[in-house]
């Protein structure tokens, strides 16, 4: 767990690497916001088995898993009131 200035800086760095090397990163996080800012292609899974994967466009917004819907509906908003993080029962 990074501070968020720490955080920007090294995913900047990764992602100015990437670009600039042509390289591919393996970015395994929790973090769904991280993952959009850093990847082309995105895989998620839950409860050990991957339960949706394509593009980011594609699964951030068009998701069709539930875990990935709860996913993208819990990233903070700036505009929103910060409420509890909902889970799945599934």
């Amino acid at each position: 767990m990074l501070d968020a200035s720490t955080r920007a800086i090294v995913l900047n760095l990764l992602k100015k690497l990437k670009e600039e090397k042509k390289m591919s990163i393996i970015f395994i996080t929790h973090d769904i916001g991280q993952a959009f800012y850093i990847s082309d292609r995105m895989i998620v899974m839950y409860k050990g088995k991957v339960v949706e994967t394509g593009t980011v466009e594609k699964v951030i917004f068009n998701p069709e898993h539930p875990y990935t819907k709860r996913l993208v509906k819990d990233v903070p908003k700036l505009y929103e009131k910060w409420e509890e993080f909902a889970t799945i029962s599934k």
